[in-house]
């Protein structure tokens, strides 16, 4: 991860209003015939101007408004005339100069896929103008634990919202360090860790009520200490949970949360951005600030027990996941690219890695990867960029993909509600906030629901186990056992109403 300069870095790419305003400015001072529509200014003001704290489904009103609100109809432009112009002005930022450039010879390398698919749909979006960003390039701030408790940072707090009934209260502040920057934060195992932006950590029990029990402490003292990423899991040798630390003093290291005391520290060569055990809980894979992809054993304590350095990417990292099925993995770099690994083969006969998939990334690097739970039906990749878009795979062929955009910087994504609805978090400041998606093709679940085809001969071609991922014996399910079929669980989180396609 770069170095961080203050407001200097980053900054080149504008909010939604600001993007609108310098759209206008550009094509009303043009001089050429061909310049082509360009917004109203005085139209721009009154939508700013206009309290929007939640926009729904029903909002939208067909085309005329879109998923933050905006009405491009009443602007006298079309929403593809902006989001046109948006690929054109926005910026990735990369590393390596020249890493994200796209080339005639990679066309055979990297797939740019086509948006076929209809996954999620559009459910609301709860304008949130609090949302802080600590660092650019660091978007893993967004932790969600069901349908009504999502965790989110804004200056020096962790806010806890409820989208269901739009309450906001205090999640979570530091007693010891009262200008505390929240630079990562997760969620699980009843945990909410927060890493901070020099190096300090604070954690609370999701059984307790506030800030009641705030527990704090220091990873490490060294001035490059700032934490780039954390994951909350648990270990094979311990019932107590684990939050993995990866901080950017190129040290990894492991809390027990339970004694709260470092298991384990590691000091590697280049410093780790992000980081994704296995649901064996054996290996971890690692990306950074390096080129190369590293499969490292989880437990693994002192020197870096390093089995695997994939090459294959250009630029730095800052995503991966691995998959419930416990060997499908995905990495995302900022040179635009996302590679989906076989734990199975990560090498040819030669030594040469081999992906099973390279996907390219719409308009900036992938800084956010997440992977369909095991149990929450057609198995998706879902990869946040670092702004405006949301691209969903198909992660059965990674042929096809649907994508979700908007205009804003992404802070995050997440899974609730057992797989069946996904949040996403806009931090752009004028109409930035929590999206929520929903599960589409609910009531056509039972034509692939394995569980529901012995009776349907001419439905056993769907009986192949590759529609949700394959359970194996060694891969412990992340969601809790329930009763009835899966077509009956999704049915109990569906909507009443009929779903129709956004």
């Amino acid at each position: 991860m770069s170095n961080f300069q203050g407001a200097a870095m980053g900054t080149d790419n504008a909010n939604l209003f600001a993007f609108l305003r310098a759209w206008q400015t550009v094509g009303w001072q043009s001089q050429s015939r061909e310049r082509g529509r360009y917004p109203w200014m005085d139209k721009i003001d009154q939508q700013i101007s206009r309290n929007i704290t939640r926009v729904d489904y029903m909002d939208l009103e067909g085309d005329r408004c879109d998923v933050q609100g905006i009405d491009w109809e009443d602007l006298g432009v079309s929403r593809s005339e902006a989001r046109e112009r948006r690929l054109n002005t926005y910026k990735n930022y990369v590393n390596l100069v020249g890493s994200d450039r796209w080339e005639v010879s990679m066309a055979t390398s990297q797939s740019l896929l086509p948006c076929t698919d209809n996954h999620f749909r559009f459910r609301h979006l709860d304008v949130r103008k609090n949302i802080s960003l600590a660092h650019f390039q660091l978007r893993n701030v967004l932790a969600s634990t069901s349908r009504s408790q999502v965790f989110y940072p804004s200056q020096h707090i962790v806010n806890e919202f409820d989208p269901i009934t739009g309450r906001n209260k205090l999640g979570m502040r530091s007693k010891e360090i009262p200008h505390f920057q929240v630079s990562t934060l997760a969620a699980d195992h009843d945990t909410l860790v927060a890493g901070g932006f020099f190096g300090e950590y604070c954690f609370r029990r999701l059984s307790t009520e506030g800030n009641a029990e705030i527990h704090e402490g220091t990873i490490t003292p060294d001035n490059s200490g700032i934490t780039n990423h954390v994951q909350v899991h648990m270990s094979r040798t311990s019932s107590s949970p684990k939050a993995a630390f990866a901080s950017n003093d190129r040290g990894f290291r492991v809390l027990d949360i339970e004694t709260e005391s470092f298991v384990a520290e590691t000091i590697l060569d280049k410093p780790v951005n992000c980081s994704a055990i296995s649901p064996d809980r054996r290996l971890r894979v690692m990306v950074g600030d390096q080129t190369q992809v590293l499969i490292t054993k989880a437990e693994a304590d002192g020197r870096p027990e390093i089995l695997q350095m994939l090459e294959g990417h250009g630029d730095f990292g800052f995503a991966c996941d691995w998959a419930d099925d416990g060997w499908t993995v995905a990495t995302g770099f900022q040179d635009k690219s996302v590679k989906i690994w076989d734990a199975r083969r990560w090498t040819d006969s030669q030594g040469r890695a081999v992906p099973v998939a390279t996907l390219r990334s719409e308009i900036a690097g992938v800084r956010s990867l997440r992977f369909s739970p095991l149990g929450s039906g057609k198995r998706v990749l879902v990869a946040a960029e670092e702004a405006d878009y949301i691209n969903i795979y198909d992660a059965r062929t990674f042929q096809s993909k649907q994508t979700f955009d908007f205009v804003g910087e992404i802070g995050g994504t997440s899974f609730v509600n057992e797989g069946q609805d996904l949040h996403v978090l806009c931090c752009d400041r004028s109409r930035g906030g929590l999206f929520t998606l929903e599960r589409c093709g609910v009531g056509a679940e039972r034509y692939h629901d394995p569980e529901n085809l012995g009776m349907r001969p001419r439905d056993r071609q769907w009986k192949n186990g590759s529609y949700d991922w394959q359970e194996s014996r060694t891969t412990p399910r992340r969601l809790p056992r329930s009763t009835g079929t899966r077509r009956q669980r999704r049915a109990l989180a569906s909507p009443s109403c009929s779903l129709d396609p956004f």
